[in-house]
């Protein structure tokens, strides 16, 4: 009977392990059927090219084109004041963008039409920003680096000093790229930028499709990978601007393809293609400081990860080279120009940490999302959408990430066997990292919250999105479209994709898209019109250039670019000028500030009295911003009528320039 017993308890005993592994057999292969990890088979790609196939990339370019001028009969709209311009302009990025995000999501169209596909959407949305701005810049940062390209083309030099913008003319690229084309063609800086830069964003999608190509092994994953891609809140308008990051993301993705093909050529032994990945990341260190530092960091992601989940000698081997160039050539650049970098990435990064450890801690004020500095919300429904937008994204990505992983290879077998992370493997160590990458999207999102973390979330944008198109894009031909030929279910996926995108608009652009009908207080694009661009060229016709102003913001943009004069900003001379401008009496300290800053005149826009500014600032957000808790009186800005020596030499009812070369001993 003991022994009976006996038997009975080591049953029970060998039995409950038993019982827990099969428990956890179950429960994993519950999870897995889930996840669709069990069965993942590659998407579907046609076998042959069909001999129609220019038919549907023309149609769809036709339908782009009605678009097109449905989007500029709402930027003329908005011009005359009509309110609801802004709802037509986005009603025709859904008419141009729906059906070739449909058509990119089929499975049984070719490899040729897509890539055709793409460089049509991608040129059409960049016609978008045109349309926008159709004769001269409109965003604060293009004038930035307008004055760098005017400056290397009257002086035949780079590093010219831009008081604008301090660090510009240490990452001179896209200003030598703009600058040749203006040479060897004769069109203006303005032309050339924007033939320029539709060339460098071709080549960004283009580049980009390979790189996904090469990394999934499937052009259909690729080419809805760089649809999706497109929803990043800066890919529309913000990467398409006149300014550096524009021409640095294509040498980024550039860099990412031309490493993988390095790592190819080394498995056959051929080494002598090294020189073109190095070539490309010094091109991109001497043109964008924080995009040659997102470049090393994903660099340096994917190498780990191969390490760690792959032994392939030849992608460690191309990697590590990889690393290599792009941490050492964009240190190499800053120690070059002076390190530029460090005292203008440095603070931007401090206040964003830490007004988001504020917002976690519940002890700080964040950003309000969706309002302006005036406190003026977005509309209901442009809210909802962005919101829905970023939602959809995070459901999508919490779908896709377990399968794009098992594309990676991870096996999810092997993590139920596992006795540790060392057994965890994966044979694609780029896919494995991306997928990981996808979690920058809410990091970023979580920044947008604080006032200074805004701008490094949108400039995470970009990165993240690399990571969340691929692993979106597995996800639809995994779970949702899979094989199905139905173009039903492929609308339904252009129509997420095209919500993405007009929610990243709405998230980076807001109310501020389009030109509206009248002057709005230092609002960048709103405060670019004919009075104030007249004001400048007159001072350039009859002042003569480079005289020494000192005006608001954006009057600064324009004097320095239209009127080619010197203007006095804070980041230079470390005295801010706004202060003679807007205090109420003009007394000792008005006059040395003049005498100080060498001063020639002063220009005071008495539009600025009108309202608060609607970037937060009428100045420098220095000393004359922080003296001003309302907007300043137009009796402080005409002060300067009642000193004696002080001609008034331009008057247009709105804008007044003053000459005070007298007081500042210069005449």
């Amino acid at each position: 009977m003991s022994s009976q017993i006996a038997a009975e308890e080591r049953r029970a005993r060998i039995g409950l392990p038993c019982r827990i592994a099969h428990l956890r057999a179950t429960a994993f292969g519950s999870l897995a059927r889930l996840i669709g990890a069990q069965r993942l088979s590659v998407a579907y790609e046609p076998p042959f090219v069909d001999p129609h196939w220019l038919v549907w990339p023309s149609l769809l370019a036709v339908n782009a084109s009605v678009a097109l001028i449905v989007a500029a009969a709402a930027a003329n709209r908005s011009r005359a004041g009509d309110e609801g311009a802004l709802g037509l302009f986005y009603a025709s990025v859904a008419i141009l963008f729906l059906p070739f995000a449909t058509r990119l999501v089929l499975p049984q169209i070719s490899r040729a039409e897509r890539i055709i596909c793409l460089l049509l959407v991608t040129f059409a949305l960049y016609l978008l920003r045109t349309i926008r701005a159709p004769v001269f810049f409109l965003d604060h940062d293009e004038y930035l680096h307008w004055t760098s390209a005017a400056a290397i083309n009257e002086t035949g030099r780079l590093f010219a000093p831009n008081v604008l913008f301090p660090i510009g003319p240490s990452y001179p690229g896209l200003e030598i790229v703009t600058n040749a084309l203006s040479s060897l063609s004769g069109l203006s800086i303005f032309a050339a930028a924007f033939a320029s830069l539709a060339v460098a964003r071709l080549l960004y999608v283009a580049a980009l499709f390979l790189f996904y190509e090469k990394v999934s092994g499937s052009a259909r994953v690729a080419g809805v990978a760089c649809i999706l891609n497109m929803g990043s809140s800066t890919f529309v308008f913000f990467d398409t601007a006149f300014s550096y990051e524009s021409m640095a993301l294509p040498l980024l993705v550039f860099a990412l393809v031309s490493e993988i093909w390095t790592a190819d050529r080394l498995r056959f032994g051929q080494k002598r293609e090294l020189w073109l990945l190095a070539l490309v990341v010094l091109a991109l260190a001497m043109t964008h400081h924080a995009t040659a530092y997102g470049l090393a960091l994903l660099l340096i992601g994917a190498l780990c990860f191969t390490a760690v989940g792959a032994s392939d000698g030849a992608a460690l081997q191309s990697l590590g080279l990889a690393c290599v160039c792009a941490t050492a050539f964009p240190w190499i650049w800053s120690w070059a120009m002076g390190d530029p970098g460090s005292a203008y990435l440095g603070p931007i990064i401090e206040d964003g940490l830490r007004e988001l450890r504020h917002l976690l801690s519940f002890d700080g004020v964040g950003r309000r999302p969706f309002a302006s500095e005036q406190g003026v919300l977005t509309p209901l429904w442009q809210r909802a959408t962005a919101l829905a937008a970023a939602a959809l994204i995070c459901v999508g990505l919490a779908l896709s990430f377990f399968r794009s992983l098992v594309w990676a290879g991870f096996s999810f077998e092997s993590l139920r066997a596992a006795r540790s992370w060392r057994s965890v493997a994966w044979s694609n160590g780029w896919l494995a990292f991306l997928t990981f990458l996808s979690f920058a999207y809410p990091i970023g999102m979580l920044l947008r919250l604080t006032r200074s973390g805004w701008e490094i979330g949108n400039r995470i944008a970009p990165f993240a999105f690399i990571g969340v198109g691929l692993v979106l894009s597995i996800g639809v031909a995994t779970l949702f479209q899979r094989e199905s030929k139905s173009r039903m279910r492929a609308a339904v996926v252009g129509a997420a994709a095209t919500l993405i995108v007009i929610g990243g608009i709405i998230s980076s652009a807001g109310l501020s898209l389009l030109v509206p009908a009248k002057y709005q207080v230092e609002a960048d694009a709103g405060s670019i019109e004919p009075m104030g661009i007249g004001a400048a060229e007159w001072a350039k016709d009859w002042l003569g250039p480079r005289n020494r102003f000192a005006t608001d913001r954006d009057n600064r943009l324009l004097l320095s670019t239209f009127g080619q004069q010197l203007v006095s900003t804070t980041l230079q001379l470390h005295d801010d000028a706004g202060v003679a401008i807007i205090s109420r009496t003009f007394g000792p300290e008005e006059v040395g500030m003049i005498h100080r800053l060498e001063l020639d005149y002063l220009l005071a826009d008495l539009r600025i009295t009108t309202g608060r500014p609607v970037v937060g600032a009428y100045f420098d957000s220095a000393t004359a911003d922080e003296m001003l808790s309302a907007p300043p009186s137009p009796g402080a800005l005409l002060k300067f009528n009642a000193v004696p020596g002080v001609n008034r030499v331009f008057d247009n009812g709105y804008i007044v320039i003053y000459d005070v070369r007298a007081i500042s001993g210069r005449k």
